[in-house]
């Protein structure tokens, strides 16, 4: 099945390993799920992993499969607990950051996040905050109806956070790490799991948040720091992992980033990132992301 009709020979043959790559992917997500509904007993799941993992399409393809199993399953944005903007700014100010910081611990309102996860064990419908990016304020609430046997998945890099992993101890859950684990090896060069998310959020923010590289590339020290302090030592004693690197992916991106980063000034203080960035990619063939179907991975970032 094709996206497209009209197809180059090229395209068809890229179009095809791309969907075996992501078949793949979607199959190790199932796999969990009928683990889940055939051996376990819970109604929480922390879906978790560092920025730009897979986070999104991971849920997603979590609602569809627990469907299949006749259950219901919602998905809770973390990031819909933040706190709004000017707290965050004061925050950021505060650890001398000239940029906010919204993966730190204390960007959640956690009385906020805790009051709801009690609701959705006691009441019968629950009401969401709801964070807007563009205004950097709540919203407003939305309203979910719950039933005694539904699923609750709650997705974001702060479902491993210890204060918040504190939160569901009373409750019977799972947890489920996402992240890219394998080397890609593509134009004869090998892009390590954190220089694909680096290259990922360059192409995600401005696509999708309307963030510059240059400040991309300012937040990314934050997001490492941040990565190595309060992620990567808790994700050990996991239920599940997942896997997100995909094989084609640098084919992918490059397009993006050559537009991203070619008029990078040497003045610049990330001119070397970025020609780093552009010099490894030089021989990758570029694969049209009119490639990437509805619902595939890539959809997150392109």
């Amino acid at each position: 099945m094709h996206c497209e009709n009209n197809e180059t020979m090229q395209d068809y043959k890229n179009s095809q390993w791309i969907k075996q790559c992501e078949d793949s992917f979607a199959q190790s997500i199932y796999d969990i799920t009928e683990d889940i509904c055939v051996n376990r007993d819970v109604r929480v799941i922390r879906l978790f992993g560092p920025s730009c993992s897979g986070k999104t399409t991971t849920a997603r393809h979590l609602i569809s499969f627990f469907r299949k199993f006749s259950k219901k399953a919602h998905v809770i944005s973390i990031d819909d607990f933040f706190y709004n903007r000017d707290k965050l700014k004061r925050l950021s100010e505060e650890k001398g950051l000239s940029e906010i910081d919204y993966d730190s611990p204390d960007t959640i309102d956690c009385e906020e996040l805790e009051k709801f996860i009690y609701d959705v064990f006691n009441e019968n419908k629950v009401m969401c905050p709801v964070f807007d990016f563009k205004t950097g304020m709540r919203a407003g609430y939305k309203e979910m109806s719950v039933d005694d046997d539904d699923i609750f998945i709650f997705e974001g890099i702060q479902a491993v956070y210890p204060r918040v992993v504190e939160m569901f101890k009373k409750y019977d859950s799972a947890s489920i790490y996402i992240v890219p684990q394998r080397e890609v090896l593509a134009g004869g060069v090998c892009f390590e799991a954190n220089e694909i998310r680096l290259m990922r959020r360059l192409v995600r923010d401005y696509n999708f948040r309307s963030t510059m590289p240059k400040t991309t590339f300012v937040n990314w020290d934050g997001v490492r720091d941040n990565e190595e302090k309060n992620i990567f030592p808790y994700v050990e004693g996991s239920d599940y992992c997942v896997n997100s690197s995909m094989p084609y992916e640098v084919g992918v991106l490059k397009p993006y980033l050559t537009k991203l980063l070619e008029d990078f000034d040497e003045k610049d203080v990330h001119y070397d990132t970025a020609r780093y960035i552009l010099e490894r990619i030089e021989l990758v063939e570029e694969i049209p992301s009119k490639l990437i179907c509805e619902g595939y991975l890539y959809r997150e970032f392109v």
